[in-house]
């Protein structure tokens, strides 16, 4: 937690490469449009700022959490005592470097490097359709559809660890499945993406397939996308659609306060109005509960829970 005293070292570091905002609103920075705040939110737009705000972060020895393009984030708090940042300015670019290859930095929108990827004559990454957020979040949860997730087509990675350290990782220097990847524990400054031709005919059948595919996920409505990952049958091995499991069990339309399951896709938390995170924990709750008791099946979480239970914050 970040006490009163120590705000003024905090403003300090501002400046080139790096914007601070004290007791700073996060609502329009997270796709639930919750209402959350910070006590510090840092825009990084330089690997210089970044640096600077890593530094004193640890020796502050506080809190500190890398909000990417804040669609699959649940805070659980009104408040999150302690740093949250993001990445800008120099962590946007797109490159062609050449071959098959494309260069992104971590805040590059996923809707950008697909059309650019297509601009380069490239494609490769057309499941990514409608897929919110940025490649810096989408890698660290290697994010995706289909049987495709963004890691797939990693060549490599600059990052830097939680010490401060750079390091260039190539893919098969970490692990990564179904929405998980070890990129998690640090924190992503760029990617190269090795691509294929462009076919134009097979893009376009690409993206049709994809957009059919997400026309029945409410996305003109705050969420987080979905919450839960999808499960394996224990008697079969086979994958299970998380949100069949919800609707079978009845839950399509439950709310809590401000938080509900949504009628077109039970595996969709949605925010109602004026939503805080305590809801949304206690939808999750009880959604695991009853769909346990009915099936025996374990739902695990996909959504990030920031700053209460389950909690998995970096640089602390």
């Amino acid at each position: 937690m970040i006490r009163r005293t120590q705000f003024d070292s905090l403003l300090r570091l501002a400046g080139p490469g790096l914007d601070i905002r004290l007791d700073a609103d996060l609502t329009p920075q997270t796709s639930m449009r919750m209402h959350t705040r910070a006590a510090v939110h840092a825009h990084a737009t330089s690997p210089n700022g970044l640096m600077r705000l890593m530094r004193e972060s640890r020796r502050l020895d506080s809190p500190a959490f890398l909000l990417g393009g804040g669609c699959n984030t649940l805070f659980a708090t009104s408040r999150f005592d302690g740093i949250v940042f993001s990445l800008g300015g120099d962590f946007n670019r797109l490159e062609y470097a050449g071959g098959n290859i494309v260069r992104a930095g971590a805040g590059v929108k996923l809707g950008r490097i697909v059309t650019f990827a297509r601009e380069c004559g490239l494609m490769g990454l057309e499941f990514l359709t409608m897929v919110p957020g940025t490649v810096g979040g989408a890698l660290a949860g290697n994010a995706g559809a289909g049987n495709w997730g963004l890691c797939d087509f990693v060549e490599n990675v600059i990052l830097t660890t939680r010490d401060g350290f750079l390091a260039n990782v190539r893919r098969n220097q970490f692990r990564y499945g179904y929405r998980y990847s070890d990129l998690r524990e640090a924190i992503l400054l760029e990617a190269e993406f090795r691509l294929e031709p462009l076919d134009e005919t097979e893009r376009r059948r690409r993206v049709e397939e994809y957009r059919a595919k997400k026309t029945n996920q409410p996305f003109n409505e705050p969420s987080s996308g979905c919450i839960f990952k999808n499960p394996k049958d224990p008697e079969t091995g086979q994958t299970i659609s998380a949100g069949k499991l919800i609707d079978e069990c009845g839950l399509k339309g439950y709310t809590i306060r401000s938080a509900r399951i949504s009628e077109r896709h039970a595996n969709f938390i949605v925010n109602n109005g004026d939503s805080c995170g305590e809801d949304f924990l206690a939808l999750i709750n009880l959604v695991r509960d009853i769909v346990h008791q009915k099936t025996g099946i374990e739902l695990e979480l996909e959504v990030q829970i920031v700053g209460g239970p389950m909690s998995s914050a970096i640089l602390t």
